[in-house]
């Protein structure tokens, strides 16, 4: 990550790590093992820097409150990894195997529910007002995987449907942690939904990176094997818009509906969803969405903190991993 972006709570961020491996330590030593596995490798901490961010920039005064709601909304981001793992079957996470495979299957399940309990306890304990948020964006995460399911090596899903997905997997998470750092700081209604439509904008955009980096992305950068998602028959918008391609999308649309890929199959639909226009179209759509998100904070008064959320939107459309 850019220091530019996030040096105003560098010690907020150590703190958020300090707090999420107390609160993770359990009677059971190899649950605790399993939690710090999570913890320690790494990820954005995007979550609990929207939280503090937005707590500062609405005038919060006590950072040891945002940062006890952040270190919350990331074990709770940190369980649900566990569970889609294990739901996908998938093997590396962060270029690391996954925990169940590093334990067992029924472990990892316990684990991510330990770490459910852990996230929620540690909200109702700081901010009880705010676990409306959380609850609403667990819902819609449940729900975003549903609907994933539903389309997995469907060739007719649309844009739409992907958005669907993406506003449950990954924006109303992004969005709860936003608008909870606002409320704990008492902000003006106005300020907290700028807030919150800012980091719900900017967490549509970040996921249209993510799934744009399973095709492009250098693995030593991102941490999974390019293709991922297509071996899983995930539906994500750089499959979407090559299989609208004229010339290459029948091909692609017969490998995508395959139930069964292997290898070369995987080789040859990256080949064609990256010989059509796919990912420039999908930069261009997280670009929009990244803009409109900027706007959407206009009615936030202008701090370094206010500057360090526009950094982060400037982050997520220009990472590599």
């Amino acid at each position: 990550m850019s220091a530019a972006w996030h040096k105003c709570i560098e010690s907020e961020l150590e703190s958020v790590e300090m707090v999420m491996i107390s609160d993770l330590e359990s009677q059971n030593p190899e649950l605790t093992e399993m939690c710090r596995y999570v913890i320690s490798s790494g990820g954005k901490r995007l979550r609990p820097a929207l939280c503090i961010l937005s707590y500062l920039g609405s005038g919060g005064r006590d950072p040891s409150i945002a940062v006890n709601i952040g270190a919350a909304f990331e074990i709770i981001h940190s369980a649900t990894l566990i569970h889609d793992d294990i739901n996908d079957q998938g093997t590396v996470r962060r270029g690391r195997k996954t925990l169940h495979l590093e334990h067992t299957v029924s472990k990892a399940i316990i684990a991510g529910d330990f770490m459910f309990a852990v996230g929620f306890r540690l909200l109702a304990s700081e901010a009880p007002q705010i676990v409306g948020f959380v609850i609403d964006a667990s819902a819609a995460m449940g729900a975003g995987e549903f609907v994933q399911k539903d389309f997995e090596h469907v060739s007719t899903v649309t844009e739409d449907d992907y958005i669907r997905i993406i506003t449950g997997k990954t924006a109303k998470l992004f969005e709860a942690a936003s608008k909870s750092g606002a409320a704990v700081a008492n902000a003006d209604s106005d300020i907290l939904e700028a807030l919150g439509r800012f980091a719900f904008g900017i967490g549509l955009a970040f996921q249209i990176v993510d799934d744009t980096l399973d095709v492009t992305g250098d693995p030593h950068n991102t941490g999974k094997q390019v293709g991922t998602d297509l071996l899983e028959g995930k539906p994500t918008l750089p499959t979407i818009y090559a299989m609208q391609d004229p010339v290459y999308g029948p091909e692609l649309i017969s490998l995508f509906e395959k139930e069964a890929v292997d290898q070369e199959d995987i080789i040859r639909a990256l080949e064609l969803i990256r010989s059509t226009d796919a990912i420039s179209r999908c930069l261009a759509k997280a670009a929009t969405y990244v803009e409109d998100a900027r706007h959407a904070i206009d009615p936030v008064p202008d701090s370094e903190y206010k500057q360090a959320l526009l950094g982060i939107a400037d982050y997520i459309v220009s990472r590599d991993r």
